[in-house]
Parts: C-alpha cells; sequence; structure tokens
C-alpha cells in the first residue's frame, strides 16, 4: 500500500508539472501581444505624419520665419527615432520631392543646414532629387559641399590616395547668364588617371541650370595612348545651345621660355553652335602625350593639375 501511494504521489506529481495550460491563458496572451503592436504601429504613424506636416510647414509655409527653424526642428526630433527621421527627410514625400531639395529650392539655408544634420544618409532618390534642386537654382556651390559630383569610383581612389577634395568654382563673366569660366583644381592628376580602372574620369559641375561634365578619358581605339577629354551634359538636362568651349591648362615653369598655357578647343572650328542634349557630348579632343611624362610642366610640383573651362552658350 504505501508502494501504491508513493506511486500515485508520483504520478500526480507529473501529471502536475507537465499540465498544458488552460485555454483561457492560451487565448488571451497573443491577442494582448496583437492588440499591443497594433496600437504602436498607430502610434508610431500618428507621429511620423504630425512630424512630416510640421517638416511640410518648415520647407514650404509662404510665412516662414528663420527664427522658428531650432524650435521646430528639435520638436521633430524629440518625437521620432532618428532612423525614422531620417528616412522621413530622405523620401520623396512632400509634393512629390523631399523636404532637402524644398528647402533648397526655395531658398531656406537655415532649415537645410537644420534638418540635413538629421540625415545619416541618402538613397538614390533622395541625391538625384538633390542634384535635381542644384540644377533648378544653378546652385553650384552647394553642389560642391553636398558632393553630389563625385563618382563612386573617383571617390575611393581618393581616398586610397590621401587626395584631398577637387576644387571646382563656377563664376559667371561680366554678368552675362551664358557665359561661364569653370576653374579647376584636380590633385594627383596623373596619378589618379593611370590608376583608373576605367581609364577615364568624371568631373561635374553646375551652370546656366544644367549639370555638365568635363571627362578625361583613354578612347578604346587605338590611339597611341594619348588621353583625350570632352564636355557634355548629364543625364534629364535641357538641351543647351553651345557656341564656344575652350580648355585651358595652365604650364608651371620656373624658367624663362617654358611651356606656355595648353588649350584646347572643344569644338570642332567649323562648328558656330553645338546643340547638345541630355548624355550628349562634344567630340573627343586630344590632351597630348604630356599626361604620361612624369617630368611634364602642366601640373604643380604637387602633382595638381589647373585648369579652366570657358564655355559660351548661345
Amino acid at each position: 500500500m504505501a508502494a501504491n501511494s508513493k506511486a500515485s504521489d508520483d504520478n500526480s506529481s507529473t501529471a502536475g508539472a507537465t499540465a498544458p495550460p488552460s485555454y483561457d491563458t492560451i487565448s488571451a496572451n497573443p491577442i494582448q501581444c496583437s492588440q499591443s503592436s497594433v496600437f504602436s504601429v498607430r502610434r508610431m504613424n500618428q507621429k511620423c505624419t504630425a512630424v512630416l506636416s510640421r517638416i511640410h510647414d518648415i520647407v514650404l509655409a509662404p510665412d516662414f520665419t528663420p527664427s522658428s527653424v531650432t524650435s521646430n526642428v528639435n520638436a521633430c526630433a524629440a518625437a521620432l527615432p532618428a532612423a525614422e527621421l531620417s528616412n522621413i527627410l530622405t523620401q520623396l514625400n512632400i509634393e512629390g520631392h523631399t523636404a532637402l531639395y524644398w528647402a533648397i529650392v526655395n531658398n531656406r539655408p537655415e532649415a537645410f543646414w537644420a534638418l540635413k544634420k538629421l540625415t545619416s544618409c541618402y538613397s538614390s532618390d533622395c541625391t538625384s532629387d538633390l542634384r535635381i534642386a542644384c540644377t533648378i537654382t544653378s546652385d553650384h556651390e552647394m553642389f560642391m559641399q553636398l558632393n553630389l559630383g563625385s563618382y563612386s569610383e573617383d571617390r575611393r581612389l581618393r581616398e586610397f590616395l590621401g587626395c584631398p577634395q577637387d576644387e571646382i568654382q563656377v563664376h559667371t563673366c561680366d554678368g552675362t547668364a551664358n557665359q561661364f569660366k569653370v576653374v579647376f583644381r584636380i590633385g594627383m592628376f596623373q596619378k589618379r588617371l593611370r590608376m583608373a580602372t576605367k581609364k577615364d574620369l568624371y568631373y561635374e559641375f553646375v551652370a546656366g541650370g544644367r549639370i555638365w561634365w568635363l571627362h578625361f578619358y583613354m578612347p578604346k581605339l587605338p590611339t597611341n595612348g594619348i588621353w583625350h577629354t570632352t564636355i557634355g551634359l548629364c543625364q534629364r538636362c535641357y538641351s543647351a545651345c553651345l557656341c564656344s568651349a575652350v580648355l585651358v591648362i595652365e604650364a608651371h615653369s620656373q624658367k624663362p621660355g617654358g611651356a606656355s598655357p595648353l588649350k584646347i578647343p572643344l569644338l570642332s572650328t567649323n562648328t558656330k553652335v553645338l546643340t547638345l542634349k541630355s548624355s550628349q557630348s562634344t567630340k573627343g579632343k586630344e590632351l597630348g602625350g604630356w599626361v604620361m611624362h612624369n617630368t611634364t610642366e602642366y601640373v604643380d610640383h604637387e602633382g595638381t593639375l589647373h585648369a579652366k573651362l570657358d564655355m559660351t552658350l548661345l
């Protein structure tokens, strides 16, 4: 009897330990968790909507006051996690554009820089949108500050070589809207050309409401190792009528009678006006054999190319 009693106690103990939870317990917990998640998502959506509305006012409201930017932006930052806010700022969610686009187009620098600080990285859509904004405003300085003209391969090569960012400045000549002087300072020019895997380098700039590029490249057809150069229009740019374009490369000779500046007309001599469409370029012109010479006078003692591009549009 004692043995039977002990077995009975063991069975009772085992049954208690392995007994399944009640139906009420199983059914209640998932519902509570689901309801909590739904409410959490709903609250986050409401916050995002409210923040987007405030950002809309910062970049588009007609009664904009620069002094109100800091408080409004801080309120947005306090309302959402940093990643969520950055995502909102880089989406095309305000009349088909990003908030940063509207801050540039509406000339609200205080708003732009305050919002940019809250942006961790740009999506491809955001980058394209910012390029369009700089094109509309012909703001080359902003284009350079945001590093919108850097090609990934050349940027990686520059960083590998420890080369600083290139300097590209655009000047309007004598107040005439269709004449430009573009000044280039390209560090380690020869070394970067030789090391470029695709044997070409692009340098973009904004002028006349368009994004242009100056291109140095080695043609695919045999050319006796002579590098060429050309200029052209980037994608999604309006057509342009080019009347003249001359690239002038400075010489750095310390001796009397040294090399003269190298002038390279980028339009054919018999071409009065060349109409360029999006992604089109002028016919390539030879740079000359100096590019591969280690002792050339067309870069300074640090290997920097100093050049200017004089161009006139119709």
